[in-house]
């Protein structure tokens, strides 16, 4: 074990992020910005800017920063060019990701740097498999169900990355043939088309639930199936079914011994977990597939860059 730390960096539609990672998943010297998305251009200062003021910080405090950063960033990603083609951030589409921080981080150590990529739902599945949930799983999903759904498999302790770096894009995962579309995409019967927040409240929607009413989200939602709402009760079983099948064809891929569930949707607990749990248990008729545990993240909100430093450590053969 060393004193050294990561550069780590987290890309999202809402922010971007940048901080100092130990060998231990300790996160030192944290910076957030909100994500501007109106060009690469402005995406590229932010990015900078967070690198040389971590950096600088770090310096100044006599950190001691090794010469690979770790960057997880919304998907799709392309590892073989070291671009991101973000489905939330247009502007950042194409853009040459690592290029971009190796060079900025290589100005502000004064010596060359290196930068690898991964989807931001695999540095949440390493975060949750290194100190997390599922801390020590020999093999894992991790999901996140918020607006969108993203996900990512760690097997034997290291993400699986794919051949473009987009291993575990559960979202696409089909659970109905030639089902309902996935607006903006044009794929159907996928997960996210039945169990993303706003495809759950879409369908309760076309139910008439709540019609007519202004400024609902999957929040209202999960509180009025709290509160036993017929309607939203229902929605909900369907959307936790699809998100259930969708776990147990990756679970009998890699055989897997846990699956976390984090995101927005995620955090309403019980509401949400116990039917997945329930439509899981139904579908799973193998023993090695029954006995699959599903729990909810204990990360705070800084998992993506506990990830992205996970990343750089295993790219340095550390952690």
């Amino acid at each position: 074990m060393t004193d050294d730390h990561v550069l780590a960096i987290d890309i999202g539609g809402t922010k971007i992020a940048a901080g100092l990672v130990s060998e231990t998943g300790a996160v030192l010297l944290e910076r957030e910005v909100p994500t501007d998305a109106t060009s690469p251009r402005a995406v590229g200062a932010a990015l900078d800017g967070l690198v040389r003021a971590v950096l600088g910080e770090a310096r100044a405090a006599g950190t001691s920063v090794v010469d690979t950063v770790g960057i997880g960033s919304a998907g799709p990603v392309d590892t073989t060019t070291g671009t991101v083609h973000p489905v939330n951030i247009v502007s950042l589409r194409g853009y040459p990701l690592v290029d971009a921080v190796a060079a900025a981080a290589s100005a502000a150590l004064g010596r060359p740097a290196r930068a690898v990529l991964a989807q931001d739902g695999q540095c949440f599945a390493a975060a949750e498999q290194w100190v997390g949930a599922a801390a020590g799983s020999p093999s894992m999903l991790g999901v996140v169900v918020s607006t969108g759904i993203g996900g990512g498999v760690v097997l034997d302790g290291r993400i699986l990355a794919g051949k473009t770096g987009n291993a575990g894009f559960i979202s696409h995962v089909g659970v109905v043939l030639d089902g309902e579309e996935l607006k903006g995409s044009g794929a159907r019967g996928v997960v996210e088309a039945y169990a993303s927040g706003p495809s759950m409240v879409a369908a309760a929607r076309r139910r008439g639930w709540r019609a007519g009413e202004a400024g609902v989200d999957a929040r209202t939602l999960t509180a009025d199936a709290a509160a036993g709402e017929p309607t939203a009760v229902a929605v909900i079983a369907d959307g936790t079914r699809a998100l259930a099948s969708s776990f147990l064809s990756t679970a009998a891929l890699f055989d897997l011994s846990d699956i976390v569930v984090g995101g927005g949707v995620a955090s309403a607990g019980a509401v949400l977990m116990d039917p997945l749990r329930a439509a899981y248990a139904e579908l799973a008729v193998y023993p090695h597939l029954a006995d699959v545990r599903i729990v909810r993240s204990t990360l705070p909100r800084l998992s993506g860059l506990i990830g992205a430093g996970r990343l750089g450590w295993q790219h340095l053969g550390g952690a």
